[in-house]
C-alpha cells in the first residue's frame, strides 16, 4: 500500500465541476492499493498518516488567552517537524489513486499490472477509511469519489510531500519471472561499477609490480627476461669458488 502524503493549508475536490470534499490545515493523501495488499499493510498505514510529524511546533489550535495583567511568555523559536496531524488537530483529505502503482520500465505507456482490480480495491479503500476514523474523529476524515475522474485542488504548505509505503518499496514480483529490462539495466550497472580489490596492501603493491613488468601481451617486458638469467649465472669473480 502506497500514499503520497502531502501537509496543506487546504485542499479540496470536484467531480463534474461540483465540490463534494473540503478541508483546512491537514493533510492531503494519495491512497494507491497493490494485488498483494492485506488488512495489515491498511493497520501500517493508518499508524503511519496519524503518527507522522511533518507539522512545526507553532501549527495547530491557539494557546489558551493569557490572564488579564499577566506578563506573557517570550515565544520561542518553531521548531520543524515537531506535531503530527492528531496533534494539531488537523483534518484528512484521502483520495484513491491507483497510478501509484504505474510503471515505465518498458516502452513509454504506464503499466498498472500491480494495482488492485477495481472491485477489490473499492471495498479494501473504504475498509481503510472506516479504519482511519475509528483510530482519530470521523468527521475529520473526507474523501473523494472511488473511480471518479476528479479534479483535485491542493494548497501544499512548505511545500512538504512524503512517500509512504507499507512494504518500505521492496515489493515481490507477481511472477517468478523478473522484467527482463530491469535484469538488462541491473547487469549494466554492476559491469559499470569499478572492481573492488580485497587484497592487502602488500599484494596489491606486488600485484602492481608483476602488471609493470609484463607487456600488453602478458609477455615479459624487454630486459626483465634478461635479468631473470642473469641472477641465476655465477657471478663469482673468476678463481672463487661458488658461494654455498
Amino acid at each position: 500500500m502506497r500514499a503520497v502524503l502531502q501537509r496543506v493549508v487546504q485542499a479540496s475536490v470536484e467531480v463534474n465541476g461540483q465540490q463534494i470534499s473540503r478541508i483546512k490545515q491537514g493533510l492531503c493523501v494519495l491512497i494507491g492499493l497493490s494485488v498483494d495488499d492485506t488488512s495489515a499493510d491498511l493497520d501500517y498505514m493508518v499508524r503511519k498518516l496519524l503518527s507522522v510529524r511533518v507539522f512545526d511546533s507553532n501549527q495547530g489550535p491557539s494557546p489558551s488567552a493569557p490572564v488579564t495583567g499577566a506578563v506573557p511568555a517570550e515565544e520561542s523559536p518553531a521548531r520543524m517537524w515537531a506535531k503530527s496531524v492528531v496533534d494539531i488537530g488537523g483534518e484528512i483529505l484521502c483520495v484513491s489513486q491507483f497510478t501509484l502503482y504505474g510503471q515505465v520500465i518498458k516502452g513509454s505507456k504506464p503499466d498498472f499490472h500491480l494495482s488492485m482490480k477495481s472491485d477489490t480495491s473499492k471495498r479494501m479503500y473504504h475498509d481503510f477509511l472506516e479504519r482511519l476514523k475509528k483510530a482519530y474523529t470521523a468527521d475529520k476524515i473526507k474523501d473523494g469519489e472511488f473511480g471518479a475522474m476528479m479534479l483535485v485542488n491542493i494548497a501544499n504548505d512548505g511545500p512538504v510531500t512524503l512517500e509512504l509505503d507499507s512494504r518500505k518499496f521492496e515489493y515481490v514480483p507477481v511472477t517468478n519471472q523478473s522484467s527482463p529490462a530491469v535484469a538488462k539495466a541491473m547487469k549494466q550497472e554492476k559491469a559499470s561499477q569499478p572492481k573492488v580489490s580485497n587484497a592487502s596492501p602488500k599484494k596489491q603493491k606486488e600485484d602492481k609490480g608483476k602488471q609493470a613488468s609484463q607487456g600488453s601481451n602478458g609477455e615479459a617486458a624487454p630486459g626483465v627476461e634478461a635479468l631473470s638469467d642473469l641472477s641465476k649465472m655465477n657471478l663469482n669473480a673468476p678463481g672463487e669458488s661458488p658461494s654455498s
